[in-house]
């Protein structure tokens, strides 16, 4: 563990708070949305184009990400997680589109 978590562990608490926030955020967001009729057909599109080009720019921030990493930290902890984060977004990608793939036919 590194030695800024170790003298601040109370951090993850924080973290932790933090998320359990936005979950609490996000449910009285989707009822709220539903009462006022906010999700129709035009909404799921535009928020699947925009998470599709999300997805497209994050590959793109982290292949650039990437020898920055190297060139400041080394071959250390966050080049292997940076490159197990892109590995994982490229298994995503590839499930969701077989599954979308295979739903049109």
């Amino acid at each position: 563990m590194s030695e800024a978590f170790l003298q601040d562990p109370w951090v993850i608490l924080i973290l932790l708070g933090n998320y359990a926030f936005m979950i609490l955020l996000f449910f009285i967001q989707r009822r709220l949305g539903k009462k006022n009729f906010r999700y129709d057909e035009r909404y799921y599109q535009v928020n699947n184009r925009a998470k599709g080009r999300t997805w497209d720019i994050m590959l793109v921030v982290m292949l650039v990400a990437w020898p920055i990493i190297i060139m400041f930290d080394g071959i250390s902890f966050s080049f292997f997680l940076i490159t197990v984060l892109y590995i994982l977004h490229c298994v995503i990608y590839g499930i969701c589109a077989a599954y979308y793939n295979s739903k049109e036919e």
